[in-house]
C-alpha cells in the first residue's frame, strides 16, 4: 500500500504521517499530476491497481482498511 500526498505542503505531509501512525509508504508530489493520473477527486481516496498496474477500483472518501486488505488479497 502506498499513499500519495499532494495537498498543502511537504511539512504537512510529514505531520500527517507522524500524527496518524501511518505504517504504509507515503510519497509526496508537489503537484496534482499523480492524483490527476489516477482520477483522484478528493482526500481521502483509494485507488486499487492490479499487478499489471491496471486500475481495478477507485473510491473517494473514507475507507475500511480491513476491506481494502481483503480486496488486495483477492487480486492475488
Amino acid at each position: 500500500m502506498v499513499g500519495i500526498g499532494a495537498q498543502d505542503d511537504f511539512a504537512y505531509a510529514e505531520s500527517f504521517v507522524n500524527g496518524t501512525g501511518t505504517t504504509f509508504t507515503m510519497l509526496w508530489s508537489d503537484s496534482f499530476s499523480s492524483w490527476n493520473h489516477f482520477r483522484v477527486t478528493s482526500n481521502s481516496s483509494v485507488v486499487l491497481l492490479d499487478r499489471a498496474g491496471e486500475q481495478v477500483g477507485n473510491r473517494p472518501g473514507r475507507f475500511d482498511a480491513g476491506g481494502i486488505s481483503d480486496q488486495l488479497d483477492g487480486l492475488g
